[in-house]
């Protein structure tokens, strides 16, 4: 059985009604994140971190600036 890694995960929703947002969706495998991806309307990318740390200080960050993060 293959190791499966598990990265943590930001993603940024665009969508052309409610604007644009940041959605936190911690750890998830690749697979997982790619299935995140696909949205029927707008768009949605995610970014990968490697470790807990460097998540927690990039949403702070986000927050810090103003941003909407769900």
């Amino acid at each position: 059985m293959a190791k499966r890694i598990l990265n943590y995960y930001i993603g940024y929703r665009s969508n052309p009604q409610l604007g644009g947002y940041y959605v936190k969706y911690g750890q998830l495998t690749k697979t997982d994140a790619k299935a995140k991806e696909k949205c029927v309307y707008g768009s949605m990318s995610l970014t990968a971190y490697n470790s807990e740390e460097e998540y927690n200080t990039k949403i702070s960050e986000l927050i810090t600036a103003g941003e909407r993060v769900q």
